[in-house]
C-alpha cells in the first residue's frame, strides 16, 4: 500500500506543518519550545513515596484506634510488627500498641508492646506471663528509633526484637504460645485498652503489621538505614496493615495495607512534620 505521509509529517494523516512538533502547535521553525507550556501529566517511572507527617501523643489520653475489630492475627503463628517511635522520656512505662481480646485489666490482650521505665522493651502475647524482651538501652530518647518485632511460634526462636536495624533481643519466654488468640477489640496505637501503664508520650510514624509473615531476615530492608521506605514496593511481602499518618489533618487514618481497616484519632493526637530521616 502506498505511504501517504507528506514531507515533514510524523505519521499518516498528521497535519503537523514543517518544523512543528504537534497539531495546532504554534512553535515557529527553529524554536525549541513555545513561550508557554503545559506540563506532562502522564509520566511514568520515579517514586511517589514521601513521608511528611507523624503523629504526636500527649501521654495522657491520646491514641489511635482501628474502626473495627483487628482480627487479622487470629490463629496466626507468624507476624511482624514495625514502627518508628520518638519517645520523649523514660520516666514511666509507655504503651506503643495493644490488640484487645476482652480482658479488662493488667497486661492482657492478643498482643501488646511497651517500653518499661528505662528497664526494657516488652512484647507479650495473651498475658504478661508470655513475653519477649529487648535491651532498652538501644532506644534513643528524644530521637527517632525503628522497632521491628518478629514472631514465629512454630520455631524454637520465637521472638526477635530489632532496634534501628540491630538485634536487641535479651529474652524469649513465648514457649507455650502456639498461635495468636482471637481479637474482640480494635488495634490501639499509643494506648493499652486495659488501662495498664501510661499512654505513649512522643511521636509514632509508619506503623505496620504483617500477619502470617516473619520478616526477621529482612529487617535491613525495612529499616532502610534509618529512612522509612515504601513497604508496598520494596521487594518484600506487602503489609497487612500500614498506618502512615500522612493525612496531616482530620481524624481519619487510612490503612495503606491489604486489610483496609482504617483508624480514627482519639482525643489529643496531633500531626507533626517531625519524621524519621
Amino acid at each position: 500500500m502506498a505511504n501517504t505521509i507528506g514531507y515533514g509529517q510524523g505519521a499518516v494523516n498528521n497535519s503537523n506543518g514543517w518544523g512543528k512538533s504537534a497539531t495546532n502547535n504554534t512553535i515557529d521553525f527553529g524554536e525549541v519550545c513555545a513561550d508557554s507550556y503545559s506540563p506532562e501529566t502522564n509520566l511514568v517511572g520515579g517514586s511517589s513515596f514521601s513521608n511528611t507527617y507523624s503523629t504526636d501523643y500527649d501521654g495522657i489520653d491520646a491514641y489511635v484506634s482501628t474502626d473495627s475489630t483487628y482480627s487479622e492475627l487470629d490463629g496466626q503463628t507468624k507476624a511482624t510488627f514495625s514502627c518508628w517511635i520518638k519517645p520523649t522520656t523514660s520516666a514511666v512505662n509507655r504503651n506503643i500498641f495493644h490488640i484487645g481480646n476482652g480482658a479488662t485489666s493488667g497486661v492482657s490482650g492478643v498482643c501488646q508492646l511497651w517500653i518499661r521505665q528505662g528497664n526494657r522493651i516488652d512484647f507479650s502475647i495473651d498475658t504478661g506471663s508470655y513475653f519477649g524482651r529487648a535491651d532498652i538501652n538501644s532506644i534513643n530518647y528524644g530521637s527517632w528509633n525503628h522497632i521491628l518485632i518478629a514472631i514465629d511460634l512454630d520455631s524454637t526462636d520465637e521472638f526477635k526484637c530489632y532496634v534501628n536495624g540491630s538485634d536487641a533481643t535479651t529474652l524469649d519466654n513465648l514457649g507455650s504460645r502456639t498461635s495468636f488468640s482471637t481479637a474482640t477489640e480494635s488495634l490501639l496505637i499509643g494506648e493499652m485498652g486495659t488501662g495498664q501503664y501510661h499512654p505513649f508520650l512522643g511521636n509514632i510514624d509508619e506503623f505496620a503489621i504483617w500477619s502470617g509473615t516473619d520478616l526477621r531476615n529482612d529487617v535491613a530492608t525495612i529499616y532502610n538505614s534509618g529512612v522509612p521506605n515504601n513497604l508496598n514496593d520494596n521487594g518484600l511481602t506487602a503489609p497487612t496493615s500500614w498506618y502512615r499518618f500522612e493525612e496531616g489533618s482530620g481524624t481519619t487514618i487510612a490503612d495503606s495495607g491489604s486489610s483496609t481497616n482504617n483508624a480514627t484519632i482519639q482525643n489529643s493526637v496531633t500531626f507533626e512534620t517531625d519524621v524519621p530521616t
